[in-house]
């Protein structure tokens, strides 16, 4: 199985959406977790309650136990293929359960029983996500391609290099996916928002590579 996170550097406010919207595209089941530490966002727009999901999923993994974990009790299902796990509003409890999963990375893959997507928002020095993000099998930084949200990946680039290799998908912006792909040292592996149907066919290939855990299979998406 493997354990993608999402993760932007700033500017862009929609990442729990952007991460259930590359689930939806995910050639197997997957569950999306919304562990950003500003607080979830998902349950206040579709309406969802918030409890169970975030913190009652630390819970179980501190005792963690496939053979008795109920995994309709923490996951909601927001289609056939895609799981979701909501994340309080406020900030504190979002950073209480990420020091537990970020000790736990394994264990959240065969708890739940799928592959695994984490929201961990913004990439900063003192995230309490960076453990996990450093513990996950990929990588993948959505950013917007204006000039300002370029220079912020730029010049975060010795941090995020630091938590391991990472791809990137373009989020619309001024530049295009070869434009970005020349200033930064990651891939663009492809446009969030294709507008037409070669490079859709791109972005389900590349999420597609996204869920094998080889390296190697990300040249074939760029």
């Amino acid at each position: 199985m493997t354990l993608l996170i999402t993760a932007t550097t700033g500017g862009l406010m929609d990442l729990a959406t952007v991460s259930l919207h590359v689930a939806s595209l995910w050639p197997r089941p997957v569950t999306v977790i919304e562990a950003d530490p500003d607080g979830g966002r998902l349950a206040a727009r579709h309406d969802w309650d918030v409890r169970p999901g975030l913190v009652e999923l630390a819970a179980a993994l501190r005792g963690h136990s496939s053979g008795d974990f109920d995994r309709s009790s923490v996951v909601r299902t927001y289609s056939s293929q895609v799981g979701v796990v909501v994340a309080p509003p406020a900030a504190e409890p979002v950073m209480a359960a990420l020091t537990v999963l970020a000790t736990r990375a394994e264990a959240i893959e065969s708890l739940v029983g799928t592959d695994v997507i984490v929201d961990v928002g913004r990439v900063r020095p003192d995230s309490p996500a960076n453990a996990l993000v450093v513990a996950a099998h990929r990588r993948l930084l959505v950013t917007r391609t204006d000039l300002e949200d370029i220079v912020s990946v730029v010049h975060r680039a010795d941090h995020l290099r630091g938590l391991g290799a990472w791809s990137v998908l373009a989020a619309g912006g001024r530049y295009g996916t070869s434009e970005v792909d020349r200033a930064i040292e990651w891939p663009v592996i492809a446009d969030l928002l294709p507008d037409n149907p070669k490079s859709s066919s791109r972005l389900r290939k590349a999420v597609a590579s996204l869920s094998d855990e080889p390296i190697a299979a990300l040249a074939e998406a760029v």
